[in-house]
This record gives structure tokens, sequence and C-alpha cells, in this order.
């Protein structure tokens, strides 16, 4: 039997943490000395938690994936509040139930609302903890709400 951890997939650009991104925003392969590159392990992990965050759920229907994705598409154009924080919580939660590779989410913590800080961009810092003995996994998370 093959452990989930060895499996290896497709680095895409525009989706890693702690890059403010929107659902909408374009993704592509790396590549390094024309081969592509791949991640792995808990990079792998942290890729494909962001690939289901930001894809539309539905958007995957037609190829056989009708629940795949999360409803934070519904938050564009909110305004960053406490309302619509735990909002997003909620979908991100429901996201992630998802993911066969994680357990429990441990942590959510979004920053706090500034007027100093851009008010179109909703951040996180989530942590999840993976199945079997593996370490807790930890990522930035971020939405252009203006999108």
């Amino acid at each position: 039997m093959v452990d989930e951890w060895d499996q290896w997939d497709l680095m895409v650009t525009n989706r890693q943490p702690g890059y403010i991104t929107g659902d909408r925003t374009g993704i592509d392969l790396e590549a390094y000395h024309q081969d592509l590159v791949t991640v792995s392990g808990q990079a792998n992990l942290a890729q494909a938690l962001l690939n289901r965050l930001y894809t539309r759920r539905g958007e995957l229907a037609a190829l056989g994936h009708p629940e795949y994705g999360s409803r934070l598409y519904l938050l564009l154009g909110e305004l960053n509040n406490s309302r619509m924080r735990l909002l997003a919580e909620l979908y991100i939660r429901e996201c992630l139930a998802q993911e066969s590779r994680i357990s429990t989410v441990v942590e959510m913590r979004f920053d706090p609302i500034s007027r100093d800080r851009e008010r179109n961009a909703l951040r996180a810092v989530i942590t999840v903890h993976p199945h079997g003995d593996r370490l807790p996994l930890s990522f930035n998370w971020s939405l252009d709400l203006g999108e």
C-alpha cells in the first residue's frame, strides 16, 4: 500500500501559502530546467487545501466532483467585518471537512480588522492535523474580496 504522503503533484503558481489571491486568479505550472516542478508531503497537502478552498463549489461537477470546492466565492464584494469572518470560518471548515488527509482543523486565526490594512483582503492562518502521527500543518490563506 502506498502511503498518501508519498504522493506527488505538480506545483502550481499563484496558489502558495501567504500569496494574496482570489478564487479567479489564474494558475500555471512551475518549470525548472525544462521539467515540471512537483510537490510532496506537507507542501502537497498545503497546495491541495488551497486549491480546494479557491475552487468554487460545483465548478468541477462536469468532471464528476460536484461537492469539491468551497462557498468562499459568496463572500466576494462583502465588507471585511465580524459577520463575514464567521461565514468565512464556516465555509473554510465545511470545505476542509471534505479532505480525507486531515482529521481536524486545529485553529483558524484571522488577521485583525484594521483601518491601516487593505480592507479588501481577508487573511488567516489555518492549522490542521493530518491523519496519522504527522505534525500539524499551518498555512497562510488569503482572499481578495474585491474580485
